[in-house]
């Protein structure tokens, strides 16, 4: 080619380096947009956890929350402190006026840990009756609990406190403390959960 002359087109070797360029923007784009997508994949990962984690603490809200004094014939209000040789053991039974899924505005509610391999259900459970005595449900709330620990606060035994149970008919803690364990709880359900009942004075 002489000078003057203009070139038309690309000699191989261009074409070759121009290609493995472009092959090599491409596949750094490519990774780049498969991070993105599993970053993405991760915090709906994280945004779902979080969700189910918060759904499980308004329901325990609402139902203790909701607990009112048992009428005649109606089981008492009765939280009952254990330990197991591994993890704190504890069960709370209640007579809720919170929605279930049990039909009738009234339900016995007893919360506690299923660890019995015959069962279908795992870790934090809760029996639902419905009051008068008719339908009865165990629904798994949560299998990854391997330990419940509850709390009683109390301004009508005297001085104010928290106390490791509770039982009677005729007064109701000013309020619940619930505390769940598991090594792979979200930290979210390991936070303790304080449910006033009626106003917390």
């Amino acid at each position: 080619m002489t000078r003057g002359q203009s070139r038309d087109g690309f000699t191989l070797i261009e074409l070759i380096v121009s290609l493995t360029i472009t092959g090599a923007v491409l596949s750094a784009g490519f990774a780049a947009f498969r991070t993105v997508l599993d970053r993405r994949d991760a915090s709906a990962a994280v945004l779902e956890e979080i969700t189910r984690a918060s759904a499980e603490r308004e329901l325990l809200r609402s139902w203790i929350g909701a607990a009112r004094l048992p009428q005649q014939g109606e089981p008492a209000f009765a939280g009952l402190d254990a330990l197991d040789e591994h993890a704190p053991d504890d069960a709370i039974t209640l007579v809720t006026s919170a929605p279930t899924d049990l039909d009738g505005a009234e339900t016995v509610v007893q919360l506690a840990l299923d660890r019995d391999p015959r069962t279908r259900e795992r870790g934090l459970v809760a029996r639902l009756a419905s009051w008068p005595p008719g339908r009865r449900r165990t629904v798994e709330l949560d299998p990854r609990v391997t330990g419940l620990d509850l709390r009683y606060y109390s301004v009508a035994l005297g001085d104010r406190g928290w106390l490791p149970s509770w039982v009677s008919s005729s007064i109701l803690p000013s309020g619940v403390e619930v505390r769940l364990y598991g090594d792979s709880l979200p930290l979210l359900l390991r936070l303790p959960l304080l449910i006033p009942i009626g106003a917390m004075r």
